[in-house]
């Protein structure tokens, strides 16, 4: 049976899912590969979006592919083989392309940051990777978001509510804190704190953002034993939601200055995080 203009499939029934990338990519030939969901698909990624439902294959400006149903066409002047990887045995682009990729080819600024916040987040690249993908993609749709998501990454924000956090501090001129920082817990336990404030007379202040899987029985009931763990070792905990960050910084701001978070102090036209 044939499928598109170079292919023959050797069954009677339609191809699987993964029949259909192999055929989708051998239809158009070098250097053809998969990409943006599909390549971060089959890089382990656990995606949280439909188009990760959708084939998608990026072709050389002005190549010829047959309109597969189930397969998304991206043409682009960009197409990079050298840069390219196999997963599965199936020509990819590379995981920070891909994610940028991913990001750019979808209408929202805060969907894009997510997606590249969630792509480090699960381990599958770094931030220099995508800043170095950032620097040979082109012109790409929210290029200055990403650029700010990648910097506050490398800076140590790894989910999009700590993003949100900082972009807060920042607007509100009150000190950024240390993020993911390490501590041990009552048992030994490595853990990570979304933000930690050490203040000038020796106070810990910690802010937990927490997202909606932090409502599930499981997470509330670790969250409050890290909790007490935290407030035993001296340290006062604040918490907040993801909503709460994005919709009524305000009130968020407001408690963390009450607690001793002090503002961000001016030296000669420019602002620094400077403890009192």
């Amino acid at each position: 049976m044939q499928w598109g203009d170079h292919v023959l499939l050797m069954q009677n029934s339609a191809p699987t899912r993964s029949q259909l990338m192999l055929i989708a990519v051998l239809d158009v030939g070098y250097p053809a590969a998969l990409a943006s969901h599909t390549s971060l698909e089959l890089a382990g990624f656990k995606s949280f979006a439909n188009e990760a439902d959708e084939i998608h294959l990026i072709i050389p400006h002005g190549a010829r592919c047959h309109p597969f149903s189930g397969v998304r066409v991206h043409e682009s002047r960009r197409v990079r083989p050298e840069f390219h990887v196999e997963y599965a045995g199936l020509p990819c682009t590379d995981v920070a392309r891909s994610a940028i990729d991913a990001a750019a080819w979808q209408p929202w600024s805060r969907f894009a940051t997510a997606l590249v916040a969630a792509v480090v987040q699960q381990r599958l690249c770094t931030a220099e990777e995508l800043d170095h993908a950032m620097q040979y993609v082109g012109r790409v749709r929210h290029k200055a978001h990403l650029r700010e998501a990648i910097r506050d990454i490398r800076g140590g924000s790894q989910a999009l509510s700590e993003i949100d956090l900082i972009r807060v501090c920042r607007r509100f001129g009150i000190q950024e804190p240390d993020r993911q920082v390490k501590r041990f817990d009552s048992h030994g336990r490595l853990r990570y704190l979304d933000a930690e404030w050490e203040l000038s007379d020796g106070r810990r202040v910690v802010l937990e953002v927490d997202g909606a899987h932090h409502l599930n029985v499981e997470s509330w009931q670790s969250d409050m034993r890290r909790e007490r763990g935290l407030v035993v070792r001296g340290a006062h905990v604040l918490r907040a939601t993801a909503i709460e960050m994005r919709v009524e910084p305000a009130l968020v701001v407001a408690d963390l200055c009450a607690i001793g978070v002090p503002r961000v102090v001016s030296v000669g036209g420019r602002q620094g995080n400077h403890r009192r």
